[in-house]
């Protein structure tokens, strides 16, 4: 029986390893995704266990890595670190000050919307300085109220969700697209034709019929 290479066994191993540890998931986790022990996971990082290729395929997957990292092509995936309990934290004064501004606007009072709620007046003061946070159900409530819709209160233009939100949008069109279309926007020599087709949908309709016009006079 022909024995694995042990430099690329073990680097491999690296990968994965890296790979999960990026992810967060446990050795566990995907030793149960696999179908095998903790044990044989293990030495499948280590560079001792014959990983086959569904199984790379499998963690490429569940690791959100691409093929290509496991041969050492791609780098992992970075995203800009997020720390969630500031980014709380700092949603909840933004969303403080939105829900003031949109009470002022609908030229309503603290204890209006106070009485409005079954809340003491001091609840909504804590919620409009952002000391408090508003729960999702009330601030629908007060969306009513006051005339408002909760688009206004929702982080999809900058940071960590503009960028999940943006993410699932993408993943939802490619899922739509036919496999031939899938297979043209991945590959990397089509990006010219994506960029010429980008600028293209940008052209005004006169400069549109401008290159048409053009392109007959060349073809005929």
């Amino acid at each position: 029986m022909a024995t694995m290479d042990p430099k690329r066994a073990k680097k491999l191993g690296e990968l994965i390893q890296r790979a999960r540890e990026h992810t967060g998931h446990s050795l566990d986790e995907c030793a149960r995704l696999l179908g095998i022990s903790p044990e044989q996971y293990a030495q499948a990082e280590a560079g001792k266990y014959p990983v086959s290729l569904p199984e790379l395929e499998a963690l490429a997957i569940y690791l959100k890595v691409s093929m290509g990292y496991f041969w050492g092509s791609d780098p992992l995936p970075q995203e800009p670190p997020v720390d969630y309990q500031d980014m709380i934290a700092l949603r909840n004064r933004v969303i403080g000050v939105l829900l003031n501004q949109l009470r002022l606007r609908a030229r309503r009072s603290r204890k209006e919307a106070a009485e409005h709620l079954g809340v003491e007046e001091a609840v909504i003061e804590a919620y409009e300085m952002g000391d408090t946070a508003v729960p999702y159900l009330h601030l629908e409530k007060l969306c009513r109220f006051l005339d408002g819709s909760l688009d206004l209160f929702m982080d999809d233009i900058h940071g960590p969700l503009a960028r999940h939100e943006t993410r699932q949008q993408l993943l939802k069109q490619f899922e739509r697209m036919t496999p031939e279309m899938r297979a043209f926007i991945t590959n990397p020599v089509n990006v010219s034709y994506l960029e010429t087709a980008r600028k293209i949908s940008q052209m005004d309709v006169a400069r549109l019929r401008q290159i048409a016009e053009d392109l007959l006079e060349i073809t005929y």
